[in-house]
């Protein structure tokens, strides 16, 4: 930038009338600041953006990740799940079969009961006829 100032300010001092060297070199000096600022600010600028386009690929990455092991973990859940269902079938299947059975077994002996105490009946009242009618 040194010899850009040092260009301008031949330049200008061939192109216009200087009254004043001094004040020649201070505007040129600013104005080549005043470049060098802008460049500086435009490589800022440009390494501030890449620095956000990297940042925003990191943090769109993280949440893909974020994503897929929520997904994993659904799919262990779903699982996990239908596997507590599966087993709480059988358990009440097996229940209900018990319950069926113990129920068969009752019904049953009520039935062979009610047949000993219609059996009995039917013999007793019998015997009394019979009773009777020699009688």
């Amino acid at each position: 930038m040194e010899s850009l100032a040092d260009i301008l300010e031949q330049e200008l001092e061939e192109a216009v009338e200087v009254k004043n060297k001094r004040s020649l070199h201070r505007y040129i000096t600013l104005l080549t600041e005043n470049l060098v600022r802008q460049d500086r600010n435009e490589r800022e600028r440009s390494e501030f953006r890449e620095a956000i386009i990297r940042i925003d690929t990191r943090i769109e990455e993280g949440f893909k990740r974020m994503d897929e092991r929520f997904e994993a973990m659904q799919r262990t859940m779903d699982e996990r799940f239908e596997s507590m269902q599966r087993s709480m079938d059988e358990r009440f299947g097996a229940v209900q079969k018990s319950m069926d059975e113990r129920f068969t077994s009752v019904d049953k002996r009520f039935d062979m009961m009610f047949k000993f105490m219609t059996t009995g009946f039917v013999i007793l009242a019998t015997m009394m006829s019979v009773y009777q009618f020699l009688a």
